[in-house]
């Protein structure tokens, strides 16, 4: 232990062995940070492929345009995204620490930026990471951190969707079940080797809390997890709201009001209520997700612009702190809504790249269903890892993944 504290304090790392990094940028003229893969749609917490991790890459803007000195590290991480005991070499295939030059400039655009896009290295070993950039060499003067997992295909997973069996949460929870099939070359021994991962939506706050120990089945090299009292039960919430930010010339969709301005344009998106108050109503989502584009200039993302959005809320009997979440902001719980007393609404106003978003209103109290519902029909997005401690390792490797809807 002794040792591995003085790696970390000789690599000056900002982060202490026990505690978790988050995703989260940390400069205000940073912006729409997030890892790119195949997929056109982004969100928090991508998982990759062991193998193809060349073909993603770290993306964000800088506001400032004041060309700084940024610098790129990756860090591996254990599965509860603490600092692992791994030297860099033991990771990487290439250096550390890369200097980040010549970005590309925005085109045509109202507010001006900087655009980053920085591949992801070839990686050694499977398991989460960090894309982690600062400034000037100086790895305490943090200016974003963004998570994702690389998966080797080593453990097979058998899933099953279903609702809630119990009559209390029936109407309200949906039910997953799974079985992993483990291959003899991994040495299993026993759970305290394995750390299981359920995930709805690709939120990192919003896990399973309790898995029962698993029943190993020696002839099927199986392992599978009886689920009596319902803990494999996940809140069905709702459907997520929608607004179509495309454009700056037309309303598109859930867009109440386009103002026109010199430096930025406004847009007041349309007044929402709390959903809650009203039976589920079947339609699609990106659940929870966002696409970066401009409806005008759909080839160029680089002339995709920022604009000032304000969403809203009508209170109808709101006593709590309510904020906007999504994939856009990791879900994070930042900055409260406002009640603005000209409008009677409750609002909040962000900056944000055009494109197309999801979201819901949240507060701190997860026993609150009144905003958004709780509704087992709900379609949602499940993932399932398998973290596993080999036998003489010091490092949690992901050796098994899968993800399906719940629909």
């Amino acid at each position: 232990m002794k040792t591995y504290i003085s790696l970390l304090l000789f690599l000056g790392l900002p982060f202490s062995i026990f505690a978790q990094i988050a995703s989260r940028i940390h400069h205000p003229n940073v912006q729409t940070a997030f890892i790119q893969a195949s997929d056109k749609y982004l969100y928090p917490n991508v998982v990759l492929e062991m193998g193809s991790e060349n073909a993603a890459s770290l993306q964000f803007d800088d506001l400032g345009l004041t060309y700084p000195s940024y610098y790129f590290r990756l860090i591996h991480c254990q599965a509860d995204w603490k600092p692992s005991p791994l030297a860099d070499i033991e990771y990487l295939s290439d250096f550390n620490d890369i200097p980040l030059r010549n970005p590309a400039s925005s085109l045509g655009t109202k507010v001006p930026y900087l655009h980053y896009s920085v591949p992801i290295p070839s990686l050694k070993v499977s398991g989460n990471y960090v894309a982690m950039v600062y400034n000037k060499r100086n790895k305490q003067d943090t200016v974003l951190c963004v998570r994702f997992s690389v998966a080797e295909k080593q453990v097979a997973l058998q899933t099953a969707f279903s609702f809630a069996k119990t009559n209390a949460l029936r109407a309200t929870h949906q039910t997953i079940d799974f079985k992993l099939h483990i291959p003899p070359q991994l040495n299993y021994t026993g759970d305290d080797q394995l750390t299981i991962q359920v995930r709805q939506n690709h939120q990192s706050t919003n896990l399973l809390k309790k898995i029962p120990p698993g029943q190993f089945n020696v002839q099927e090299n199986s392992l599978s997890f009886p689920f009596f009292g319902q803990e494999n039960a996940f809140p069905g919430s709702n459907e997520f709201r929608l607004i179509d930010l495309r454009s700056s010339q037309q309303k598109l969709s859930y867009v109440d009001q386009l103002i026109t301005g010199e430096k930025i344009n406004s847009v007041n998106a349309q007044v929402e209520m709390e959903q809650g108050l009203y039976p589920y109503i079947q339609r699609n989502d990106l659940n929870g997700a966002y696409v970066i584009e401009s409806y005008e200039n759909r080839e160029n993302p680089l002339q995709a612009d920022y604009v000032r959005c304000t969403f809203r809320l009508k209170p109808y009997d709101i006593t709590e702190e309510v904020y906007v979440v999504g994939a856009f902001n990791d879900y994070n719980l930042d900055s409260p809504l406002q009640f603005n007393p000209s409008t009677g609404l409750l609002e909040s106003t962000q900056i944000i790249k055009q494109g197309i978003y999801n979201y819901q209103f949240k507060s701190k109290n997860p026993s609150n269903t009144t905003l958004e519902g709780n509704y087992a029909q709900t379609e949602n997005f499940y993932e399932i890892l398998i973290y596993f401690q080999k036998p003489g390792t010091r490092y949690d490797s992901l050796v098994g993944y899968t993800n399906f809807t719940s629909h």
